[in-house]
């Protein structure tokens, strides 16, 4: 018992502890991601630079014709992508997890469905003008 003991929390110690993103049951259950955690880079490929418009109720680009929940705020990239937030310096990546409270406020202050409602109501204003839209919009370099 003791040895078992021992050992146990030696490997504790050696491995540094579980990762904060596994909660573990004292029951012997399996151990569960909790939500809005991710772990590692998100499954995302943007093979060529999306096109970001600016819709006016939002004030900054969101990427649209784009699979992706991706923006462009004050020098930065910001996804979207299953239940969290990355930011990269280049549309690409590599991305790196934020915590919601540190994104720009004025990503912040909006739920991902507003934002999303948003971008595709201006998404069909610009289809629909194409040619003559008044909006900002601009699709970065490719790299």
């Amino acid at each position: 018992m003791r040895m078992n003991l021992a050992a146990s929390i030696a490997a504790v110690l050696v491995m540094g502890g579980a990762p904060a993103a596994v909660n573990g049951d004292a029951t012997g259950g399996a151990p569960s991601l909790q939500p809005g955690v991710a772990l590692g880079q998100p499954n995302v490929t943007i093979p060529n630079p999306p096109l970001f418009i600016t819709p006016p109720r939002l004030g900054f680009y969101v990427g649209v014709e784009t699979p992706y929940d991706i923006f462009f705020a004050y020098d930065a990239y910001y996804l979207y992508y299953g239940t969290s937030w990355y930011r990269a310096a280049g549309y690409k990546g590599p991305w790196t997890i934020v915590h919601h409270d540190t994104l720009p406020p004025i990503i912040r202050k909006y739920r991902i469905e507003s934002i999303r409602q948003y971008r595709d109501m201006e998404y069909r204003t610009f289809r629909r003008e194409r040619d003559r839209y008044r909006g900002r919009s601009f699709r970065p370099d490719k790299r």
